[in-house]
């Protein structure tokens, strides 16, 4: 590898480097990289588990895979210089807390693992992984180290959290008493809130909710107020959405959430006057009596939500952080009040109102939990102090960054969002720890990892089947990633049938039973609660041989792809939450702004690539390649960063849509940072008595056999070469069989030569072909796959479209936010190739019906129509327009789809005699008439299209 990018690298990369700067810019210098190159390929295996008897094919170890400079690259060194930057002891600092260890003055990461998510912990289990796959693939001894430290630091956690096994909790802290505004005031501090009664805002239309506030600190999603049933239906105010305070009230989930921005962060440690008033559709945050943001198109009140049970003063309905402030004079009136009145409010304690008429809390009160009601309505408040501490854990081993408590309250039924997915959170940690001994052969890890083991079989080993199906039911509570997959793993590390019974313990009953029985029952399940599980059965089947696991993984993967897979091979889900997965079969009609979460895709991956050890079927990774090269490859913002991902939770199919991206502490962010770092281990693999090698994914790349006495070098300029070459030079000697994958979008010829012989090969789209001989040094597999520009067709509506380059898929750039109406026919030759439609512009870029065209791995936060609306209502050849109109078929196929699907023609005869026969099928049909027919004939022969 190098940092000096050659001219025709430049011109390649035109599109992308115009839009960007360059990702290497921070990577180590040539020197250092080659260096660092040569001791990947040198490393042995580290730790590999045995290959289980099922599979027909194996992997190679990453660190056998070497990548040469490519789009995949660019988006690797950015992850690798994120990963070399960020501070280890920030993803330490909260498993240090819970432990009772110092935290060496780190902060945790934030968002979702901040110092009291209740998914704290998981973020560091994927950063732990990350580092391994960086080493393996890297061989660059600072991934290694930083892996050791984090390794070291998570067994002292381990160790001092066992000291504490069957410690009883400490008190809670009853909240304080303080020096108010007027008066005194609440002071809220750790996990304390004020809790309201239910229903106290139920029959509001028009409203005021006014408080004084004296932030300790700003933590983001932390709330003011929060008055809700869920996560469905709440009216909060949360002191900052990152940037500024928000208030927000939905009865459809986050996705249908009306939003008041303010412009500016609050202060802390002062006080400050905070207010929401809706009068009609307008509602108004102020800030010490001054408006601060406006929504004039509000159309839900609180009435809207019917009886809230949950009516909270510093907690959030999604169990976000608590606010860490003191609170005066919390006052809800029945009307919106002016801005005069609002001023006034800044002056005094009632501001001269008589105070709020539905409720107003004090907090007067010397000592005692209740806050009495000012109002005169009798709608008394309760202070709430939760337990600051906790209880030891129940069995030595626990090792988490939180509580043993989240697990206790799974196992009573507790949903969500009062405790998120313990077992998601504690999978991350094993799995960072197992990729810490398999990748960077630390046998710390694997030591830790195994006490760990022994500590979820205590919690689960003895619980009754019933229990624990209702546990896996519950929604994002019960969700538990790959528990399964690593149980079986630790199984086949160990061989202590303890953990394979746990690995079993796992079953989701229910669904398990009905992907056996190929009973799609997925719609509006949450899908990356669920795909690991499949994943997880895969992996109990290699060790135990229960055929049902391997068929229910195989059915599953058959529901998601096609029918719920778009065209970048993200999953397809409901509008409403696109985290779940959507109806079968329905794409059109799940078109929004959060589609195609990326972890689902990351496990969908795992998945595939999983069955393909099983089966050697092509289908697998013909997907994968689509997935990867789409949105894999577009997860990641074309701009250097070394204290944020910049990764995307999801990429959004809306027509108009545009991307964001960050995600340091969410589930995709950590997904991500995985993804961008093992882009090679699936490039080669390898049959399992290594008599045949399968290259599945043309990307520039080295792989060291060593065994056989091999190295392969593959050259290409792939995926953004429209000419489809690749060069695989053989270094070694000896018989091999090579299979190389046809992709299952070659439509322009799929020719490989050796020593510039051509092949004689029956390619088809979508297979391998096989080479079987001796090979020589410095042979030389030259492969032409020519790119060609196609549409792809929504499965539920085929008149919307997305169009692809090959491997690429491409989106039309536009603001607007309607799809976009593109024709095609009306341009095509002869040959029928859509190029002829869609015009090349630069490399890798084109224009068509008035708009750019570009691919989809283009990363920035422009606006985009992924799908368009294929609009051809007459028949139309050239410039001879019938006037008849472009008539469908029951199964939505019109007359030029089924004339144009004959393409290419050999003459105009060839192509007249087609139109004629399809309309000949139209007539028999009843979907044109004769003397339509004649007139469409008499087109095609006037047209007189070229070649």
């Amino acid at each position: 590898m190098t940092n000096i990018m050659p001219r025709r690298e430049a011109l390649r990369l035109a599109v992308l480097a115009a839009a960007t700067p360059s990702a290497l810019a921070l990577v180590p210098p040539a020197g250092a990289q080659a260096a660092t190159s040569a001791a990947a390929s040198a490393l042995a295996p580290q730790n590999d588990p045995p290959v289980p008897a099922s599979w027909l094919v194996k992997p190679f170890d990453n660190s056998r895979v070497t990548l040469g400079t490519s789009l995949f690259t660019a988006n690797r060194d950015r992850i690798l210089n994120f990963l070399r930057a960020y501070p280890a002891d920030r993803m330490l600092a909260n498993f240090r807390a819970n432990a009772g260890l110092d935290t060496l003055g780190a902060q945790p990461p934030g968002s979702w693992d901040d110092a009291t998510g209740n998914l704290r912990g998981h973020y560091s289990g994927h950063f732990l992984s990350a580092l391994a796959l960086a080493y393996a693939g890297s061989g660059d001894d600072f991934y290694k180290t930083k892996v050791d430290y984090m390794v070291t630091a998570l067994g002292e956690c381990q160790d001092a959290l066992a000291a504490t096994v069957g410690q009883p909790a400490p008190p809670a802290t009853p909240v304080a008493r303080v020096t108010g505004k007027f008066g005194k005031a609440a002071k809220l501090d750790g996990p304390q809130y004020v809790s309201m009664p239910t229903g106290i805002v139920s029959g509001l239309n028009d409203f005021t909710i006014a408080l004084w506030l004296n932030p300790a600190a700003i933590t983001t999603w932390s709330r003011i107020f929060d008055f809700g049933t869920g996560t469905s239906r709440n009216m909060f105010l949360a002191v900052s959405a990152g940037s500024a305070p928000r208030f927000g009230i939905t009865t459809s989930g986050g996705s249908g959430e009306q939003r008041i921005n303010g412009t500016s962060q609050l202060p802390t440690n002062q006080w400050v006057h905070v207010a929401v008033t809706l009068s009609g559709s307008t509602g108004t945050l102020y800030v010490n009596g001054a408006p601060v943001g406006t929504n004039t198109g509000m159309t839900l009140k609180p009435s809207s939500l019917g009886s809230t049970a949950n009516n909270w003063i510093g907690k959030s309905q999604y169990g976000d952080a608590y606010l860490k402030a003191t609170v005066d004079e919390f006052q809800i009136y029945d009307r919106a009040l002016t801005e005069a009145e609002l001023g006034a409010l800044t002056t005094s304690a009632d501001g001269g109102l008589g105070g709020g008429n539905v409720a107003w809390y004090r907090f007067d009160e010397e000592s005692g939990e209740n806050a009495g009601d000012s109002s005169g309505g009798g709608r008394d408040a309760r202070l709430v102090s939760e337990a600051s501490g906790h209880p030891g854990p129940s069995h030595p081993g626990f090792l988490a960054a939180y509580p043993e408590t989240q697990f206790i309250l799974l196992e009573q039924y507790t949903t969500y969002p009062t405790i998120w997915a313990p077992y998601y959170t504690c999978h991350m940690i094993m799995r960072g720890l197992l990729d810490a001994y398999q990748y960077a052969g630390n046998e710390q890890a694997r030591d830790i990892v195994l006490k760990m083991g022994d500590w979820v079989h205590s919690r689960l080993g003895h619980l009754p089947r019933a229990q624990l199906d209702r546990m896996w039911g519950i929604y994002i509570a019960g969700e538990y990633n790959g528990m399964n997959t690593v149980m079986a793993d630790l199984y086949a590390l160990s061989g202590k049938a303890e953990y394979l019974a746990t690995a079993k313990c796992f079953d989701n009953t229910a669904l398990l039973a009905a992907t056996v029985s190929n009973q799609d029952t997925l719609d509006r399940k949450h899908a990356n609660q669920h795909i690991p599980q499949f994943i997880g059965y895969l992996s109990v089947f290699e060790q135990n041989k229960e055929r049902d696991y391997f068929t229910a993984a195989v059915n599953f993967w058959d529901m998601v792809v096609p029918h719920r897979t778009y065209t970048d091979g993200g999953t397809a889900g409901p509008t409403d939450n696109g985290e779940l997965f959507g109806a079968r079969d329905v794409i059109v009609g799940t078109l929004g702004t959060n589609n195609a979460e990326t972890c689902p895709v990351y496990n969908m991956l795992k998945l595939s690539r999983g069955l393909f050890f099983h089966t050697a079927d092509p289908k697998y990774m013909q997907y994968y390649e689509r997935a990867l090269y789409g949105q894999i490859l577009a997860s990641r913002q074309n701009t250097d960063s070394t204290t944020n991902p910049l990764l995307t939770y999801f990429i959004p199919m809306r027509p108009g849509a545009s991307r964001s991206y960050g995600n340091l502490g969410t589930c995709c962010g950590g997904t991500g940072l995985e993804s961008h770092t093992k882009f090679q281990d699936s490039i080669y693999f390898r049959s399992v008595d290594d008599s045949t090698l399968y290259v599945n994914l043309y990307m520039a790349s080295e792989l060291s056999w060593p065994e056989k006495g091999f190295t392969i070098k593959q050259a290409t300029d792939y995926p953004t070469d429209p000419a489809g070459t690749t060069t695989l030079t053989v270094e070694g000697t000896g018989r091999l069989v090579v299979k190389l994958r046809v992709p299952y979008w070659v439509e322009k010829g799929f020719t490989v030569r050796v020593n510039g012989d051509e092949q004689k090969l029956n390619a088809k789209a979508g297979q391998y072909v096989t080479l079987n001989r001796h090979w020589r040094r410095g042979d030389k597999i030259r492969i032409s796959m020519p790119f060609s520009l196609r549409v792809e067709k929504a499965l539920d509506i085929p008149t919307t479209q997305s169009i692809a380059y090959g491997p690429v898929p491409l989106v039309a750039k536009s603001t607007e936010t309607t799809f976009r109406e593109f024709s095609f026919y009306k341009d095509l030759t002869l040959s029928g190739d859509l190029a002829a439609a869609i015009t090349p512009t630069a490399p890798m870029a084109f224009t068509t019906n008035g708009l750019p065209v570009v691919p989809f791995y283009i990363s920035d936060t422009e606006r985009y129509h992924a799908y368009f609306h294929r609009v051809e209502p007459k028949i139309v050849f050239g410039k001879v327009d019938s006037g008849v109109p472009n008539s469908a078929r029951a199964d939505s196929v019109t007359f030029l789809d089924a004339v144009w699907a004959k393409a290419p023609f050999e003459n105009q005869g060839r192509f007249v005699s087609t139109v004629a026969r399809t309309a000949e099928e139209w007539v028999g049909a009843g979907l044109m008439t004769a003397a339509e027919k004649e007139v469409v004939v008499s087109a095609a022969a006037r047209a007189k299209l070229r070649r």
